[in-house]
């Protein structure tokens, strides 16, 4: 029997893609269901800032995703994303994005493109999903420690496990994944291309660029979104399929922060490559960092490579 295709449900002003998908997981949306919209009254991008559209101009598309992966490579999401983000620019419109960590697409040092992923534990799936597809059979244990358990609040998954600084590594050995039962996860995964945008706002001119600024034309948004799609669903399938290894390798060639001195928050030094969860190696002269959450300072953005 073939699988029915997951639908686009398209409108043409929402307050948030991002509410929407949520609203329509509640009544038991199917996996990989994509909500697309013209233009957003209230979109919101990472760290709780807001996500400004002029109608018409910009892909705005939220994508459900009841992941099948370890609990500890829920945030490994993000990065997938901003790879195929970067792979649909360079077929659809020739543009070689550069990936900016954790999850901005930039070109020449401004950003064309926003990632926001955001989950929901414990949320219903489907009648037609697995929900209990995350993880996987738990390893034969010869001790009775009881398991870490895989539960928490509604949170923002790039924004929990890529956030904030752990103590000081002298090593890149990724935390012990928590194993067990794992709660099913909702997750939906945000994404803000601007295509049509022949000038921003002042506070932005000098930051954010468009793919018609980029390569004197408009991309069609449905060809666009075709694209975008196409590459979401490979990487995916890449990462619940053979791990975070292919994604890393592919990020990395993508990367504009790697080999760069940057600062997160209290840590400055040379960023060194990712971890096996998407944490950020930052060496700073004592030994590499694992950063697992942050965002890293605009006035080092552009460092020259060592």
């Amino acid at each position: 029997m073939t699988a029915r295709p997951a639908p686009i449900v398209r409108f043409s002003v929402v307050e948030s893609t991002q509410t929407t998908a949520f609203e329509l997981a509640a009544g038991g949306a199917a996996d990989r269901t994509v909500v697309v919209a013209d233009h957003q009254s209230a979109g919101r991008g990472r760290r709780g800032r807001t996500w400004a559209d002029a109608p018409g101009t910009s892909l705005l598309v939220s994508i459900l995703v009841r992941p099948r992966v370890a609990p500890v490579l829920l945030a490994t999401f993000s990065i997938a994303t901003g790879v195929a983000v970067a792979e649909a620019l360079d077929r659809a419109t020739g543009i070689e994005a550069r990936l900016k960590w954790p999850n901005d697409v930039r070109v020449r040092g401004r950003k064309l493109a926003g990632i926001l992923v955001e989950s929901r534990i414990g949320a219903p799936a489907a009648a037609d999903d697995d929900a209990t597809g995350i993880g996987g059979s738990e390893p034969r244990r010869t001790h009775s420690t009881p398991p870490t358990p895989c539960v928490g609040p509604v949170v923002p998954v790039a924004e929990t496990r890529i956030g904030g600084t752990e103590p000081r590594r002298t090593h890149s050995t990724p935390p012990t994944p928590c194993v067990g039962p794992a709660a099913p996860v909702t997750m939906v995964i945000g994404v803000g291309l601007n295509l049509a945008q022949r000038t921003f706002p002042s506070e932005l001119a000098d930051r954010a660029t468009s793919v018609v600024i980029e390569t004197g034309r408009v991309p069609d948004h449905d060809a666009m979104l075709e694209t975008l799609l196409e590459e979401f669903d490979a990487w995916r399938a890449r990462l619940e399929t053979q791990g975070f290894d292919p994604v890393r390798e592919r990020w990395l060639a993508w990367s504009e922060t790697i080999g760069c001195r940057v600062t997160v928050d209290t840590v400055s030094g040379v960023a060194v490559g990712l971890d096996a969860d998407g944490a950020l190696l930052v060496d700073d002269g004592r030994g590499v960092q694992r950063i697992v959450a942050g965002e890293i300072a605009p006035e080092v953005d552009h460092a020259a490579r060592r």
